[in-house]
């Protein structure tokens, strides 16, 4: 999805963030439709805590649930967007961003774990490689719940303990990295098929066109059934759930963005019936298209948001 036609891209720099010297800032934001995509000149590591949605990481959307934490360097271009619009289904994401003396700091004290230092020196050495890792068993989130309150609260020697859980969630990461069927994204690698990554470039691309799956199972060289499976299993969601999704997304993008009217926007996303189009919005966001951009077209990022 080419959806940085519709978004002013900006660059958040650390010394928005950290203060007193401590080269560390934890915050924790409920994301929302109209946040707008960024870069930044800081390491980040950002944890979903509750709900579902999508992070735009690049040119490329990934489904997000509760345990997905997302390891980025420094100049990625991302953004997270929630499932939905309504209060009652909120995508919280816990984020905490580095100075390099922080990273190195860390490396040095995980000397023992060469492939983790090899992960994490690859975040500020170029190449863009990023990773992302699912915990179904909920450690990183009391961690992180941990080292947030800690940095909030600033008691006494909080510093030092906000460093010693961040050792514990790299730890973390780190054994998940080492586990079967855990995934590691990057510029050059992802846990889903090369076959996935061109249907996936296909929808991102080319929603708003006719899209089937026979026709997606042609350009990927695989049956219907075959799809379907490996489709599923990559993404979370069956091919047309996906598809639907990523048309409202757009859809969302366009409502603040431009001036364009609702039928002009859902034909523009693949929609020319207007009564499904206006049923699935609603489904998906939990507001109509005029309610949805009259509540968020004057919204702009909160000063804090990572």
């Amino acid at each position: 999805m080419k959806w940085r036609r519709f978004h002013l891209v900006f660059m958040l720099s650390g010394t928005r963030f950290f203060q007193d010297d401590f080269p560390i800032y934890l915050n924790r934001e409920i994301e929302a439709f109209h946040l707008r995509a960024h870069v930044h000149d800081f390491v980040e590591l950002c944890l979903v805590e509750e709900g579902q949605g999508y992070h735009f990481i690049g040119e490329k959307s990934f489904p997000v649930q509760k345990g997905d934490v997302f390891l980025l360097p420094v100049g990625t271009l991302h953004v997270f967007r929630p499932l939905s619009a309504r209060a009652s289904h909120p995508l919280v994401v816990c984020n905490c961003i580095f100075k390099m003396e922080a990273l190195q700091e860390l490396i040095h004290s995980l000397s023992q774990d060469a492939r983790l230092q090899d992960m994490l020196k690859k975040t500020y050495e170029g190449g863009g490689c990023w990773f992302q890792f699912h915990d179904n068993r909920n450690r990183l989130v009391r961690l992180f719940n941990e080292a947030y309150i800690e940095f909030h609260n600033k008691g006494d020697n909080y510093r030092v303990l906000i460093k010693s859980l961040l050792l514990q969630i790299f730890i973390v990461i780190g054994r998940l990295a080492g586990e079967a069927n855990t995934g590691i994204y990057s510029k050059s690698s992802a846990i889903i098929s090369e076959k996935m990554e061109d249907a996936l470039e296909i929808i991102n691309c080319r929603y708003q066109e006719h899209l089937t799956l026979e026709m997606m199972s042609e350009q990927t060289f695989m049956s219907v059934r075959q799809f379907q499976k490996l489709f599923k299993q990559a993404t979370g969601k069956t091919f047309n759930h996906y598809l639907q999704h990523v048309r409202i997304l757009k859809s969302c993008e366009l409502l603040v963005n431009t001036s364009d009217s609702v039928r002009q926007i859902a034909e523009q996303v693949g929609y020319a019936d207007m009564k499904f189009f206006h049923t699935l919005f609603r489904k998906i966001t939990g507001e109509s298209p005029l309610r949805y951009r009259q509540l968020y077209r004057n919204m702009r990022c909160t000063s804090n948001h990572v």
